[in-house]
Parts: structure tokens; sequence; C-alpha cells
């Protein structure tokens, strides 16, 4: 089983040598790994994810929490608020408009977000791989028209815990910003759907 620390800083940390023509995403601290391994300390290893999910109109969780600051704003489960993970640890100072990260999580439910502007083309492959970190996807990438906005996005063969068996990666761009979501859950369709549910309340003022 890979250890579920390796799993959080391959999403969330990125390398100061990355290319400016990459994505660059500030780095979190260790302080949001640490609360995210005490909830999930207990969980057994990993297994394979299910076949790939299918979008119906109804999430199984409430998206009624809206996320609002760094000129952006997205939907989140009710009672599921995001933690910037640049405040856990003071001296990392907080996430900014160019880049930052927000994590979510509860026993059942963990959301990645993350952040990035860039110059120069978007590239959706290069982003979500980024993403990804060392999370292995499933070979179908696929791409939909979620509310008029293009969305890349892919399901996970593994996921940290055999009780969060599901996941997804998905990455858009939204003016001079990319943003990358990563899911994993207790239920075969709901990342797909919380991606969806999310979106329809996204807004980055551009």
């Amino acid at each position: 089983m890979r250890p579920l620390i390796v799993v959080l800083l391959a999403v969330l940390f990125t390398s100061a040598c990355v290319p400016a023509s990459r994505p660059v995403v500030a780095p979190p601290v260790d302080a949001a790994a640490t609360i995210a391994a005490a909830t999930l300390s207990a969980m057994p290893s990993s297994t394979p994810a299910r076949p790939y999910p299918t979008y119906t109109p109804y999430p199984t969780i409430d998206l009624a929490g809206l996320f609002c600051e760094y000129e952006f704003c997205i939907g989140h489960p009710k009672n599921f608020p995001f933690f910037d993970i640049q405040v856990v640890n003071s001296l990392a100072g907080r996430s900014e408009y160019a880049q930052g990260n927000l994590i979510g999580f509860n026993n059942q439910l963990y959301i990645f977000l993350l952040w990035s502007q860039y110059s120069g083309t978007f590239d959706p492959k290069a982003a979500l791989n980024f993403t990804l970190g060392q999370d292995q996807p499933s070979p179908l990438i696929l791409t939909e028209n979620m509310f008029g906005r293009s969305v890349t996005y892919v399901t996970l063969e593994a996921t940290p815990s055999d009780l969060l068996p599901f996941g997804l990666a998905a990455v858009w761009k939204c003016g001079d910003r990319w943003f990358g979501w990563k899911t994993y859950s207790a239920q075969q369709n709901e990342p797909l759907n919380l991606l969806w549910e999310a979106l329809k309340r996204f807004d980055c003022q551009e």
C-alpha cells in the first residue's frame, strides 16, 4: 500500500524548477498531510477503481456550500468546508490569485483543488498529469462540455483506501488560470456527479 502521505504530497507539491510554460502551483505544507493522514489512519489498502461512472443530474451529496475567494467561486458539499493549505502553517502564508491549494475531507470524501496562472496555450493533458501526481489514471481520458466549459477528466485505477475506492481527477481553464480537481469517494458515481455540480456553480470572473 502506498503511504497516504505520498499520495497527498504527489497531488499538492510541485517543484520550484517547473518551466514557466508548465503549470505551477504553490507548494502546500506538511501540516495538511498530517491532518489528512489522521483522518484515514485506520483505513485499509487501496483497491482498483470500478467501471467508468456516468453522470446523473442528481448528486449523492447536496452541494449547498459555496467557496468564494481568490477571485473565483466553486460549489462544494454542505458542511464540508475547504481549507487553504497555505494557511495551515502560518509560516507558509496563504494562497493567492496566481496559485493555490485547497483541501476538504471527511471519512466519506476527499476533495483537492489547485489552481495556477499560465502563459501561452493551455495544455489540459499536462495539467491533468500534474494534478494526478503519482496516482494511476485509467486508460480512458474524456473531455466534456460542462456548463459551457471544456473539462478534461479521468477516473483513477487506485485510491488511498478501500473505504474511498472511487477517484477522479479533472482540469479546466478559466481566464488566465487553470484549475485542477481530484476526488476520492466511497460511492462509484459520486466523484463525477460532484464535479458536475461543483462546476455548475463555478465562476472565476473572467
